[in-house]
């Protein structure tokens, strides 16, 4: 083979490696993960036993996250509630998709300073069904609006691909010396 014939091929596979990286290595999408050590130690100021997720299984800045929260009937939470029928308690549901959303948020925007805090300023969900132990719940958020301060985003909660939650909610940053008064 000619040197000129072996420029030629190697021309050619130096333009197909570059189509390959422009047009498809964007389309193939890793997931990110967010392990539950992590998350606590960089995104919530939550503490047992108010952390209702394990684990962020995907996310995308600005765009969607992803967690799972594995339900067990050991919880403090589902020992009571109640002790004949355990059922996750709709309420903690709808903290796991305000700690999802903190989540986002700071993922999106940044970590919050020393003076800043998120508030949940409004939730709306629907419940389509209980929730048991053995559960795996898998939460997905999407913004609706975005922006320094303010976010409003739809959640799904399903398990095993049927869903049990639908909403929105809308959380503001602020700053914690507006509340210099509080009694905490």
């Amino acid at each position: 083979m000619s040197v000129s014939s072996r420029r030629h091929i190697a021309s050619g596979a130096i333009h197909a490696v570059d189509f390959i990286v422009q047009n498809v290595a964007p389309m193939i999408k890793t997931k990110r993960v967010i392990g539950f050590s992590e998350m606590k130690e960089k995104y919530l100021p939550h503490r047992y036993p108010m952390i209702m997720l394990d684990r962020i299984i995907d996310y995308r800045e600005g765009e969607f996250i992803e967690a799972i929260k594995c339900v067990t009937g050991n919880a403090p939470e589902l020992v009571g509630h109640f002790p004949e029928r355990a059922i996750m308690p709709a309420t903690l549901v709808v903290q796991g998709f305000a700690q999802l959303a903190i989540i986002f948020f700071k993922l999106s925007r940044g970590q919050l300073s020393d003076n800043e805090m998120t508030l949940i300023t409004s939730v709306k969900f629907r419940f389509l069904g209980p929730v048991y132990p053995g559960d795996t719940l898998k939460l997905v958020m999407k913004p609706k609006k975005l922006d320094e301060s303010v976010a409003t985003l739809v959640g799904d909660a399903d398990v095993g691909g049927r869903s049990f939650v639908k909403g929105t909610l809308t959380l503001a940053k602020t700053q914690v010396s507006r509340f210099a008064d509080a009694p905490w």
